[in-house]
């Protein structure tokens, strides 16, 4: 019975998987390869990367919703927005 079901999806996911398994390989052997001192560093500054940039985004992201907030209406530190009247 000939399989209907092997399409040309099965050759795209080889190919991508073959890939990714080399870059794996070079990954690996660019570890064996390090000083001791080199990997510590190298894991220090992965960690770091790791920890901060999602604290950057989120901080952003939070700053600007609260800048859309503050604008969308009713609500506004602007100068122009508080009417000042001379003392009389």
């Amino acid at each position: 019975m000939k399989d209907i079901n092997s399409a040309a999806g099965n050759a795209s996911f080889d190919s991508f998987w073959q890939g990714l398994s080399g870059l794996a390989r070079q990954g690996m052997d660019a570890l064996g390869a390090m000083s001791w001192p080199m990997l510590l560093a190298c894991a220090i500054g992965l960690a770091l990367f790791i920890t901060i940039l999602p604290l950057v985004l989120t901080l952003f992201l939070i700053f600007l919703l609260v800048k859309w907030a503050s604008n969308s209406g009713g609500f506004g530190w602007d100068k122009k927005t508080a009417a000042q009247q001379p003392p009389q």
